[in-house]
Order: structure tokens, then sequence, then C-alpha cells
């Protein structure tokens, strides 16, 4: 609050965005009425969706279950806090997606100490399935050979989350069934050496996966993105078992993907008509390809794998 204080309100049902100055007075008249203070840690239940409001320094955060993210959720949440921000009765206020989720929210409203450890649950790779569509990989030719259509793994893997590694110019992707933060906070860095004795995959496009990973092993650096809320403590076990590596979110989800592999192909990307279909709206649309069009791209020219059909339908 601008005095100095802290003030909490929790609902059962509620909205996870405000939409302007009306909306944000008339939940700060809520919150000092039926709120409780906050004296030491927040005690509010972890939620699957929440907002923050720092009146002091005109502070916004927000987050939603990620079951309830449109397709393409990373770059929804983008677009969200885009529009959100430039709506009457935000200027002057820093707005964005609390990707930290319910704890984020809370270090928002009372700073704490670091976050402790995370369960040390083990998390092994998951490729996706190679049923019906792969026929084999070709190392010395860096050939994949797959049946019927160049896009048939986005078909029938499975898949829900993509890793692209890069070492020196050599391009190489893997489609999974993990959840990439779990997964990178556990594995670290032994596994580019898993993912290297599998076989690779085809580019998956932005309609089939929800996370990814972009790791440069040369430049030592890890790029990840999901639509799911990281803790920070995950996240800081993920730069623990990444020690000595640049570790970050990659903005704007599988679109920051392509952009960092220097991939430019408008197929891989949703049409405006598809993101219409999973519930955008249009202005949403129109901030989500202006973001698009302004990432930077990898200046390296890297080498991906070629892709040979056999049994075209």
């Amino acid at each position: 609050m601008e005095d100095g204080s802290a003030r909490e309100l929790q609902e059962k049902y509620g909205r996870w965005h405000l939409a302007g100055a009306e909306d944000r007075a008339s939940l700060v008249k809520r919150v000092l009425c039926e709120g409780r203070p906050v004296i030491g840690d927040p005690k509010t239940a972890r939620s699957c969706q929440g907002i923050a409001l720092d009146l002091v320094t005109r502070r916004y955060r927000f987050y939603g279950c990620a079951l309830k993210v449109p397709c393409a959720g990373a770059a929804h949440r983008e677009s969200m806090a885009l529009h959100l921000a430039g709506l009457p009765g935000w200027e002057g206020w820093d707005v964005a997606h609390a990707w930290g989720g319910d704890e984020e929210l809370r270090r928002l409203v009372v700073p704490g100490p670091p976050p402790g450890p995370v369960e040390n649950n083990p998390v092994e790779v998951d490729v996706a399935s190679r049923d019906y569509w792969f026929v084999g990989w070709d190392p010395e030719a860096r050939t994949i050979t797959v049946r019927h259509d160049e896009s048939i793994a986005d078909t029938l893997a499975g898949a829900t989350c993509l890793v692209s590694v890069i070492d020196d110019t050599a391009l190489t992707h893997w489609q999974l069934n993990n959840s990439i933060a779990p997964l990178l906070a556990q594995q670290g860095e032994p596994v580019v050496r898993v993912l290297a004795a599998e076989p690779p995959y085809p580019l998956a496009a932005e309609d089939v996966v929800t996370d990814g990973a972009v790791i440069d092993v040369r430049k030592r650096r890890l790029r990840y993105w999901t639509a799911d809320v990281v803790p920070p403590a995950c996240l800081a076990q993920m730069r623990e078992t990444w020690p000595g590596w640049q570790v970050e979110r990659l903005p704007w989800g599988h679109l920051g993907h392509l952009a960092a592999i220097g991939e430019r192909s408008g197929e891989l990307s949703m049409t405006d008509a598809e993101l219409l279909d999973a519930r955008w709206g249009d202005e949403l649309i129109t901030l989500r390809n202006h973001a698009r069009d302004a990432l930077p791209a990898e200046p390296r020219e890297l080498i991906a794998p070629q892709v040979l059909v056999v049994d075209r339908w």
C-alpha cells in the first residue's frame, strides 16, 4: 500500500488480470475493506492465478493457470502483458506477467530470503514417440528419414517440448514429453550428452509444443521458455546445475525459439486465423505479430539436419 503496509485478499473465484484504472481502484478498495494485514510471510495458499500491486513503486504483476492458456501460451502471456500495459490508467506502471507464479507475487509484496531447495525428484529425458513416422538417422549425412511428410512428427510424435542444441554451427532438435524447467533443473548440463545419444527430430511447429529450450554449447548459454509457472526455487536450482552458464527465460516462446536458431520460416508459426480459433483476440494477435517481426535473429548460419521423406502419402 502507499503507506508501506501490505494487505492480501484470497478469493475462490477471481480474475488473473486487471483491465485498467477503475479495475485497479475497485480491487484496492476491496483489499482495504476485506483483506487482512500481511505480518511476516503472506499466508495465502498457493493458487493457480493471482495479482500483486505495489502502489509505492507502481508495479503490477499477474499470472494465470497454465491449464487455461490458449495455444502458443507463452506468447499469449507476453501479448497480454503488453496489452494491459497499454490500457488507460497504467501509464507509468511496470506491468508484467509473473513467470514465477505465486511465489513471485509474495516476494513483490514482502521481500524475503533466497528460495530454498526444491524437492529432489529425479526427472528423466522422455523422448517423444517415433512409432509409425521415424525411419532412420544418418549422422554422417546428418539426415533424418521419415515417412509420409516433412512435418509428420508433429502429427504422430505427441511431443510437448522442443529442445534445440547449437554446437558451433551445428543445430539439432529433439522433441520430448517433458516439462522443460524441471528437466533442466534436475538434469543439468549432462542433458546435452543424454540427448546426443538419441536420434534427433525435425523442428516442431508452434501449435505442437508448449515448452522449449535453446542450448548453445560453445557460448554456454541456456534459454528456456514455457507457459507454466517456474518457481524461484526451480530457477535457482537450474542455475546451480548449469554452473558457468548464462541461464535466462527466452521471450515469446516458440517465436523466440525460432529467432534464437535463425529460423524465419512462417510455415512453423501459427497463422492469424489459427490464433483466432485458439481464442486469441485481434489486438493480442497484432501485438504478437509486431513482436515476432522485431525479434533479433541468430546471426550465425546454423546447419540443421535434412529431412528425407519416403512413402509419401
